[in-house]
């Protein structure tokens, strides 16, 4: 696998997706990336003030908040990538579904039968930094977040260093 985030192929949208979470107050945040085969950011978000009664269950609410926002934007053809080997597993029918997850799973399954092409992949969490930082970034701040095309200061660095960019000062 590679160890840095890659491109998706013309005609399809990459979704990479984090979650944070804290076993002190069960719960954190999630953070969703959407980026074109350009690599360039179409948008990004996150939700803080979540619930979670462990990683892998915010890392499954964490993808499903993202094909919500892509349901939202009318974006229909996605790689949807996750740190999240074991979600993966699940969402690609390789893995047994935990019986506390199976409302998110079925939940991520109908939005997948909105869109036209969804794929589900696991990426190390070295591809992932972008997603991750928003994931940190909401769970701290609490709260919706949405940015769009431009991002903001902080994000952009992660996007620009994904596709090996000059960074903006």
């Amino acid at each position: 696998a590679p160890l840095t985030w890659c491109k998706p192929p013309p005609g399809l949208l990459k979704v990479n997706c984090d979650a944070a979470w804290s076993a002190q107050r069960m719960g954190g945040g999630v953070g969703w990336v959407i980026r074109d085969s350009f690599g360039l950011l179409l948008c990004a978000g996150g939700q803080g003030n979540l619930h979670g009664s462990s990683a892998l269950m915010m890392e499954l609410l964490a993808i499903r908040h993202a094909l919500s926002e892509c349901a939202n934007f009318s974006l229909t053809d996605v790689i949807v990538e996750s740190d999240s080997q074991r979600g993966i597993l699940m969402l690609n029918d390789r893995a047994l579904v935990d019986s506390d997850l199976e409302g998110i799973v079925f939940d991520i399954r109908q939005l997948v039968a909105s869109l036209s092409r969804v794929s589900f992949v696991f990426a190390p969490r070295s591809c992932n930094q972008a997603a991750h930082s928003v994931a940190g970034f909401v769970s701290k701040q609490g709260g919706t977040h949405v940015w769009d095309h431009l991002g903001t200061d902080w994000l952009f660095n992660f996007l620009a260093a994904d596709v090996n960019l000059r960074i903006r000062y």
